[in-house]
């Protein structure tokens, strides 16, 4: 960045901070009225002059004469004076244009707290200041009772029609009308949601052209209004309001702190304003950051009571008992879910969740062509669980319907087809939260059967440190409940989790343990199944003898119970073993009978890795036409069932080929990618090799002056676990 990049972007912060300062000080000068301190006078004072010298100061670095803000229109109004705005561009937009449409009532809607009074004042503001309306009025019904008689008052004292005022209640609503007609004037009505006069919404439904009004409330109100939904402030909005935050506060801590001590402030939050500066207010009063963090998760604080008190008291039976189960769920959830944990059903669900929709409690996501989602904002959630945590036995009721319900569901998305795949994929966050629920509370019959059913899920979608966490509880789960043939089957596969991130000495202990509880509980296949793992970590770990005799040795003892996918399995690892041994032909001959019997059973994951097995073999057989086709086979196979780990190792095969045939950008492209996968799993061998590959690569290429690839510039060991 240039000096004078540094400069101005120095200015521009600075106009930021005195333009903060203004607002805030004409704010308390509006509150105290004639009585106003001489200190908050001078302050005000101070600020303008600090912005007018700011401004012109910008204006000569960027070659303009300084000179007056533009001038602002004598257009009546009563707007309050603005206070702190950063961001919101597109939240903006949308208001102007709704404005601008067709539509005479516009409505931002929002949680407490949110932005809601501040994204209309400042709306406001600047369409008075572009002359856009004849009047602009602003009510509230902000700790006051407001009638539709307040409202044609303060209308017609800001246009300067005060007879208006003057007239019986009864005819005002007509004059009013008339002076809108002839007028076009922008009349907001901000916490819409207090007003118990239904007058009011009476006189806005039948608003007359050219006016318009722009409504703010915390509940879904005015059906025939153009509606324009208000969440938390984007990440970077919100780091700027909190740092300005800061300096207004002269909260050094704030003003100067990392981009991620501000962060866990903005997801406590949720980039609701108010409560970004609630946290800054009370980490100047001398909190620490951990202790405003708790506050905020644990809705400690006036504030919880200021932003969802008077909705929590409007909720029926219902919507409360819904609003409280809602913190169960780490993300978002199905309305079956939501049913299930709140024991709230039919038509009741329905009127309940309804009613928090439009209370701005709960936010729905989804078309009518998708199941719909239902979520609540950090702080929603915070002051839902507070409320939870009063209810013990509600809260343990809910947990244990929620377990039951993902128990179920799990079951019977068990298969290994895509369908149930994605099924589980959208519901993993509450799938791990309930495993972390039976955890704590000790479960244990709920955490084994949740990993047996998606354990082999965790493998195949690449969320290996969830399976590996979760299989340690799952396998004391067993020893607790003295299930050993599930705890046999449970180490087995912890075996084989550890060999595949390079852990053998560990794996071959696990491995050796789970084959001595399969022999005392005379559990053939088991112990077949464990004895090929066994030779399969020593093929990994290059003990090419020992691995050889292991596989060998099981595939003797299944022919006492001729089982084809056991069978197959072994064919398949006599495959590898051939190609490390560089008896590259028999390894193709290995492989093609494999495949040919995972084809029959249409076992998809077997054929894709007999393809993958085939493309090593030809490539080292020197037919590189022929391996570019297994390789792009099996990679397409995998990416059609979401296969982490073998998408990296056919991209890798793909680009170790390509580095052979002199294709090195494409080669590139294909390690990186390989190589993203191979870190996200923890695959610390194959980590090594690719990134050698790729250092290689792109020396060579630097060489040839073609110079090297972001990660991702490409298109588009053996996972055969026992499932």
């Amino acid at each position: 960045m240039s000096r004078e990049e540094e400069e101005r972007e120095h200015l521009q912060r600075l106009i930021e901070l005195h333009r903060a300062n203004l607002r805030h000080y004409e704010e308390q000068e509006a509150k105290y009225g004639l009585d106003c301190p001489v200190y908050i006078k001078n302050a005000k004072e101070e600020a303008r002059q600090g912005l007018a010298e700011a401004r012109a100061k910008l204006a000569t670095l960027e070659g303009r004469v300084p000179g007056a803000e533009p001038s602002i229109p004598a257009i009546p109004q009563n707007l309050p004076p603005r206070g702190e705005f950063i961001g919101r561009e597109r939240e903006m937009e949308r208001v102007r244009q709704a404005l601008a449409s067709r539509s005479y009532l516009v409505v931002i809607e929002g949680i407490g707290g949110i932005g809601k009074t501040a994204l209309a004042l400042e709306v406001a503001h600047e369409l008075w200041e572009k002359g856009l309306y004849e009047a602009v009025v602003w009510t509230t019904a902000r700790n006051r009772a407001l009638d539709l008689n307040d409202v044609l008052d303060t209308f017609a004292r800001t246009v300067d029609y005060p007879y208006i005022a003057q007239l019986p209640p009864e005819e005002k609503p007509t004059e009013a009308a008339k002076l809108m007609r002839a007028k076009k004037c922008l009349l907001l009505v901000d916490n819409f949601e207090t007003i118990k006069d239904e007058a009011v919404p009476g006189f806005l439904l039948n608003l007359p052209e050219p006016s318009k009004a722009l409504i703010t409330t915390r509940h879904h109100a005015l059906g025939e209004a153009r509606t324009i939904p208000l969440k938390g402030m984007e990440q970077g909005e919100a780091l700027m309001l909190l740092q300005l935050e800061g300096e207004r506060r002269s909260v050094e801590a704030i003003a100067q702190a990392e981009e991620k001590t501000l962060l866990r402030l903005y997801e406590a939050t949720g980039g609701a304003p108010l409560a970004l500066k609630w946290a800054v207010g009370q980490l100047k009063f001398g909190q620490t950051l951990d202790t405003v963090l708790d506050g905020l998760y644990k809705a400690k604080g006036r504030i919880f009571e200021h932003m969802f008190g008077r909705s929590w008291e409007m909720l029926s039976e219902d919507g409360r008992r819904i609003l409280m189960v809602m913190p169960i769920f780490a993300t978002s959830a199905s309305k079956e879910a939501i049913e299930a944990a709140s024991d709230v059903h039919t038509w009741d669900l329905d009127e309940g969740l309804g009613q928090l929709v439009e209370m701005s409690l709960v936010e729905v996501s989804g078309g009518l062509e998708e199941q719909q989602r239902y979520s609540v904002h950090p702080l929603v959630r915070a002051f839902a669980g507070a409320e939870l945590d009063k209810e013990k036995e509600l809260e343990k009721e809910a947990w244990l319907q929620v377990a039951s319900y993902f128990l179920d569901f799990v079951e019977q998305h068990s298969g290994e087809d895509q369908h149930s795949h994605n099924m589980l994929e959208v519901e993993r966050s509450n799938i791990t939260g309930v495993l972390d629920w039976s955890i704590r509370v000790e479960a244990w019959g709920i955490t084994k059967d949740l990993w047996t059913h998606v354990g082999y899920f965790f493998w195949l979608r690449g969320y290996w440190s969830e399976r590996d966490k979760y299989l340690q509880f799952a396998i004391k789960a067993c020893e607790m409940k003295n299930d050993w043939s599930a705890y046999a089957r449970l180490t087995t596969y912890s075996g084989w989790d550890l060999m595949a991130r390079g852990h053998y000495e560990e794996a071959e202990k696990r491995t050796l343990e789970a084959i001595r509880v399969y022999e005392e509980l005379e559990d053939r296949k088991g112990a077949i199944m464990a004895t090929r793992n066994l030779g399969v970590i020593k093929l990994r770990e290059g003990n090419l003898r020992v691995a050889e005799e292991l596989l060998q040795r099981s595939y003797n003892m299944v022919q006492e119970i001729d089982d084809w996918s056991v069978i197959v399995r072994i064919t398949k690892h006599s495959a590898d073993l051939a190609l490390a041994k560089a008896n590259y032909r028999e390894a193709h001959e290995l492989y093609e009978r494999a495949l040919a019997v995972n084809k029959q059973h249409g076992d998809l994951v077997g054929v894709g890795v007999c393809l993958r097995g085939l493309g090593n073999s030809a490539h080292k057989l020197g037919n590189f036409e022929k391996a570019r086709n297994f390789f792009k086979k099996s990679l397409a196979s995998f990416n059609k069932i979401g296969m982490v780990e073998e998408i990296a190792r056919s991209k890798q095969g793909l680009a170790m080929l390509e580095e052979k045939t002199g294709d090195r950008k494409e080669a590139l492209g294909f390690a990186k990618e390989a190589l993203d996968a191979y870190e996200r799993l923890g695959l610390r061998k194959e980590i090594e090799e690719t990134q050698s590959l790729i250092e290689h690569l792109e020396r060579v290429l630097a060489e040839q002056g073609h110079g090297g690839l972001d990660r991702g510039g490409a298109e588009g060991s053996t996972t055969d676990e026992e499932t």
